[in-house]
């Protein structure tokens, strides 16, 4: 296998894992130490221990996450990818719908496994389609933030 499809592999075991919200299979997957960056959650997390606590923070705001990849580039050790996220977005007392929107990826790779991923995702364009405004979702990631780093202390 080459190198590219080796990344290929890497990317669309990801995003099937991720798909389940199966974070321990997704820890396999990243190098152990992963930078994970979703600029539009101002969120970053470093090292698998943080990664973790990162991903049940995104999957408490998005349980049914579901991701396909439907283009990509290569250039060395860096992919890009383009696809589709369907998400309900989970705010205590709203009544999201389910909803459908671009996502972007750009994923580093070193020894063999995913090293960094930066995630974007219009938080703007969730609001909106989602109904709810900015200050809900900033304040709804805040909250998830804050429980589940008081858990895994």
């Amino acid at each position: 296998m080459s190198n590219q499809a080796k990344m290929l592999s890497l990317v669309n075991e990801l995003a099937k894992v991720k798909s389940e919200q199966n974070i321990l299979a997704a820890l396999t997957i990243y190098h152990p130490e992963i930078e994970l960056v979703s600029p539009s959650f101002n969120a970053f997390a470093k090292g698998s221990e943080y990664v973790e606590l990162q991903l049940n923070v995104f999957f408490s705001l998005f349980p049914d996450y579901e991701v396909s990849l439907e283009q990509h580039a290569i250039n060395g050790n860096v992919m890009l990818a383009t696809g589709q996220a369907c998400v309900t977005l989970n705010i205590p007392e709203k009544d999201c719908p389910r909803i459908q929107l671009p996502v972007f990826f750009e994923f580093h790779f070193h020894e063999g496994r995913i090293s960094k991923e930066v995630f974007f995702l219009d938080a703007g364009m969730v609001c909106k389609k989602s109904g709810v405004t900015p200050e809900e979702l900033a304040h709804a990631t805040l909250s998830y933030q804050t429980w589940k780093k008081q858990i895994a202390h």
